[in-house]
């Protein structure tokens, strides 16, 4: 099942005063300006809704991001970003709609309020992993990860496919294959041993009858 980003509702987020609506988007979407224009500020909109913390959007904290805080002349105490995800199943050809929100102080899917764990597994359903900041590319992050050693590497490939959930498991499974393993060569070893004592038990019995036949010849 393929997605896109498909509106963006913005209320006095950073340079975009009052309610703002950006969108539709279609799969491909270019946006472009000259600077100062906002195209960073929409960036970093996207970042908030999909939970980025404030580190990654240039400000110091959450509250920098309402609009005329930087100038103190903040026209609200809260600011928030929703965004409609459209999902799209090419083979049943249907479309479903899903609806991510946040604020300063609130998280919502499809208008519901849920804690920021609940948020982040919702995200997580259309592939969208916090940790891994698989969604969206900042510049120098290619190079960056281009520049990674095998250990953080394979920690991105692991948060990206989810394999991380079962590495307790895989732990469990290895030691009980290696214990396996072990056992079936104990048990290997002694089957040769068993054959070996059969083969000197029955040459054994074969030199005790040839002896017996010399003694009565």
């Amino acid at each position: 099942m393929q997605g896109f980003l498909f509106t963006l509702e913005l209320e006095n987020f950073k340079s975009f005063r009052g309610k703002q609506t950006i969108g539709p988007f279609k799969n491909f979407s270019a946006i472009i300006g000259p600077n100062g224009s906002g195209k960073s500020n929409l960036m970093d909109a996207i970042s908030f809704v999909l939970g980025e913390t404030a580190k990654n959007l240039r400000v110091k904290k959450l509250a920098d991001l309402v609009h005329g805080v930087n100038v103190q002349d903040a026209i609200s105490v809260n600011c928030k970003v929703k965004m409609m995800f459209h999902q799209v199943d090419d083979e049943a050809n249907e479309k479903t709609e899903k609806t991510f929100q946040r604020s300063l102080t609130e998280f919502r899917v499809d208008d519901q309020k849920v804690s920021v764990g609940e948020y982040h597994k919702e995200l997580e359903k259309i592939n969208i992993f916090i940790k891994a900041r698989n969604f969206l590319v900042y510049q120098g992050a290619v190079e960056q990860i281009a520049m990674q050693g095998p250990r953080e590497m394979t920690q991105l490939f692991e948060e990206l496919s989810k394999s991380f959930e079962l590495r307790d498991d895989y732990e469990r499974l290895k030691q009980e294959m290696l214990a396996a393993e072990t056992n079936a060569q104990v048990n290997l070893t002694r089957k040769k041993d068993i054959v070996l004592e059969m083969r000197e038990a029955k040459q054994e019995q074969m030199d005790a009858k040839r002896f017996q036949n010399l003694k009565q010849d």
